[in-house]
């Protein structure tokens, strides 16, 4: 998360967009910077991190892929306001994710509850669904005339979510691999995914 906040702080307009990907190796908590100050962070049932975007908790493990933009608002293919950011984005990601097989969805309305416990509570405006069912978010930073999107695409859905999470409701969401009766995306097939729909698209990356 840190490192993402200096890639923010370090973007100069008419720089190359940059994309990033990783994952935590061990169960780990992230929280929006705003929900982070609502919480009681030391009850938390697992490590945490905060992130410089908004959005509400996500439980990250080996069962998903995070990524990073980071680009000037007047990017041509991310960028514009947020929701034409947002959406810019998430039609990159799905034409991706679509090439591997998987019939996943940009969502068009705006989901406004803001009471769920966790990200994957509800699809909202921009992010994607397979089924039905969420199976990535993202949230956005802004700074002057640059933006910095995290999301992150599920694999599968860890059971760690339920002792993270106990009482929440995990049947809004899903997995890319959950589906029992298609073969398997790994992480690298659905990294290489994503940067060749950027890529098709005309996005020329600096990847860090």
């Amino acid at each position: 998360m840190e490192y993402d906040r200096q890639l923010l702080e370090s973007f100069q307009e008419g720089d190359n967009p940059v994309l990033r990907f990783f994952f935590f190796d061990r169960p780990t908590l992230t929280l929006g910077r705003l929900e982070a100050r609502r919480l009681k962070l030391e009850g938390l049932s697992f490590p945490y991190e905060i992130r410089p975007t908004g959005g509400r908790a996500v439980l990250h493990g080996p069962e998903d892929l995070c990524y990073a933009v980071v680009a000037s608002k007047q990017d041509p293919l991310t960028g514009g306001d947020l929701i034409d950011s947002y959406c810019r984005i998430g039609h990159l990601l799905a034409r991706g994710i679509q090439t591997l097989g998987r019939d996943v969805r940009m969502v068009e309305e705006k989901h406004t509850s803001l009471g769920d416990i966790h990200c994957f509570s509800a699809p909202s405006k921009a992010e994607l669904t397979l089924n039905g069912k969420k199976v990535a978010g993202g949230a956005q930073a802004r700074r002057g005339g640059v933006f910095l999107q995290q999301g992150v695409l599920l694999l599968s859905v860890s059971p760690e979510w339920k002792k993270a999470f106990p009482g929440a409701s995990l049947e809004g969401m899903t997995g890319l691999n959950d589906p029992r009766d298609l073969s398997p995306i790994t992480r690298e097939r659905l990294e290489k995914g994503l940067i060749d729909s950027f890529e098709r698209a005309g996005a020329r990356f600096e990847r860090p």
